[in-house]
């Protein structure tokens, strides 16, 4: 293992196993309590997926895309805890998501980047409309503490919302969603419930969050705060991260044992918050820009974790087409497969490229907000596109994973040796190397595995109906409008005087519009660094 970085405080793999020993959180798994969340096997592919991000931090040929400046503290922080202030940032956040989750499918951490963006954000907005800055100072104290301990933060978000027709205030049970339930000197007490908290058992604290604008009837549902794990009335009911089995020495699983994710029901009674961990209490106005704020950030993230998915199948596909004896560059229905799955993948990350090239900066902040419009059309491509990856890898596997003999074949005296001679394909390929590539496309497309990759893509960071109401709500159809009305020579008159019918702007559907891009590298300052120079060994 590497040593840390001079001057900084970032944990290793090891370390962050450690940190969660230190916690005893009341978690549930498979109807059992769990006595140590570190040591609890069903979790362990989950641990060591966001292990990975620590121990990446600390690798010499990563750490200028796993780390940054913070530019508030002048100190030097794990990548996926920074707080974005250029499009380089957020390029290099992207590439920093790809690149942990082609070894881990999905690492998980970057939702405390996310979330952090999101709250900086709310904060500053909230100070300005009182024309204070207690907000901003509040967050950063907090912020500037999660990043020394290089702690990772679970994001409290989608209440389990009871009647979907009903307000949060109209439920008839209350705490279908979180909602504060008293405010005294010291703080507030929150009770209520976080239906689907990534990674939940194994983080440091919960940061609780809106998942909807709320109205003035709502207000005291417009809660965000931070929760340590452990703190006493927050009861955690989780499910298996990946597949940790019986049989994972003999080939099972060969990815979903090593990696995976839980997700977690959070149920608060009672719950007592400092209000120096209070974001905001009540004010119910700036529900609906955080909840926009984060899914603009996560969805930027997420086109970097699907990317590194779609990494893993391009590898894995390729692998099983030489295996079944077949070069793609010479067979044109598989290099049309190849080509259709390479094209999914990089359609979408480029997507997430333009959104940090055209990003920009808040207008009460220094934080950079990817572009909204790129940010969800690439979400909404690796959203549906999510089913065609997976066809694409079963097309070019073969029938092989849908026939192969279970792992414990390996082992039969009877079976074994025949097996071996009879399923192999390129003579090249010994059969036990065909077997472990057909296995793990099974594992990451057509098993438990693959069904949840494709459940989480879609829904995961909201819905494709989400997505499409963002892209036409910022979407600058009237800029394309006038185009045409101006070839047209309506609205504006071939002189240039006004017509006599001029183009309305307040037109609802045309009312978005687009003054036009700043530069070529967004609203990044002079001379500034776009993104670090990245290791040519890793991407492809």
């Amino acid at each position: 293992m590497n040593a840390p970085l001079p001057g900084t405080s970032l944990m290793s793999g090891a370390d962050y196993r450690e940190s969660l020993r230190r916690h005893r959180p009341t978690v549930f798994v498979d109807g059992r309590r769990v006595e140590s969340v570190a040591d609890e096997a069903a979790f362990q592919p989950g641990i060591n997926a966001i292990a990975l991000t620590y121990d990446y931090a600390l690798k010499k040929e990563y750490e200028p895309l796993m780390t940054a400046v913070q530019h508030t503290s002048g100190k030097r922080v794990n990548r996926l805890s920074h707080i974005n202030a250029s499009s380089g940032d957020l390029l290099n956040k992207l590439e920093a998501v790809r690149l942990v989750c082609q070894e881990t499918g999905c690492a998980q951490r970057y939702l405390t980047h996310d979330a952090l963006n999101a709250i900086a954000q709310v904060s500053a907005r909230i100070d300005d409309a009182r024309g204070s800055t207690e907000h901003t100072a509040r967050f950063l104290d907090y912020l500037h503490r999660i990043q020394d301990q290089d702690l990772t933060l679970g994001v409290a978000m989608t209440d389990a919302k009871g009647d979907r027709s009903r307000r949060p205030h109209e439920q008839a049970n209350v705490d279908s969603y979180l909602h504060v339930v008293e405010r005294n000197a010291r703080g507030i007490v929150i009770s209520g419930t976080k239906a689907i908290v990534t990674g939940a058992p194994y983080v440091h604290e919960l940061l609780v969050m809106p998942c909807r604008n709320m109205g003035k009837e709502d207000a005291d549902f417009a809660v965000c705060c931070a929760v340590p794990l452990d703190a006493p009335g927050l009861t955690i009911v989780a499910r298996p991260a990946g597949r940790p089995g019986e049989k994972l020495e003999h080939g099972d699983a060969l990815f979903s044992r090593k990696y995976g994710q839980s997700t977690g029901v959070c149920m608060f009674d009672k719950v007592f918050v400092p209000w120096e961990r209070v974001f905001y209490a009540g004010e119910w106005e700036h529900s609906g820009h955080l909840t926009y704020s984060y899914a603009t950030h996560h969805r930027h993230s997420c086109i970097g974790a699907r990317a590194g998915f779609g990494d893993l199948l391009i590898g894995a596909g390729a692998l099983m087409c030489e295996a079944n004896g077949f070069d793609p560059g010479k067979e044109s229905h598989l290099r049309e497969q190849m080509v259709e799955l390479i094209t999914i993948t990089e359609s979408f990350f480029a997507c997430g490229v333009a959104a940090s090239v055209y990003g920009k900066a808040d207008e009460h902040c220094e934080v950079f907000m990817p572009d909204p419009v790129f940010s969800n059309i690439g979400k909404l491509l690796l959203a549906t596109k999510i089913y065609d990856m997976h066809r694409i890898a079963h097309y070019v596997s073969g029938g092989l994973i849908v026939t192969l003999p279970g792992p414990d074949e390996d082992h039969n005296p009877e079976t074994a040796a025949r097996l071996s001679d009879v399923l192999r394909a390129n003579p090249a390929i010994p059969y036990e190397q065909r077997i472990e590539t057909a296995r793990f496309i099974e594992d990451l497309t057509a098993g438990y595995q693959g069904g949840w990759y494709s459940v989480i893509s879609l829904h995961g960071g909201g819905s494709p109906a989400a997505m499409k109401q963002e892209i036409w709500r910022n979407y600058p159809v009237g800029s394309k409008v006038e185009l045409v009305e101006r070839i047209l020579e309506r609205g504006i008159a071939a002189d240039g005087s006004p017509a006599a019918a001029p183009y309305d702007p307040a037109r609802a559907i045309t009312k978005n519009r687009q003054p036009g891009k700043c530069c070529d590298t967004g609203c990044t300052a002079p001379g500034q660094p776009v993104m670090v120079e990245l290791p040519a060994s890793w991407r492809p």
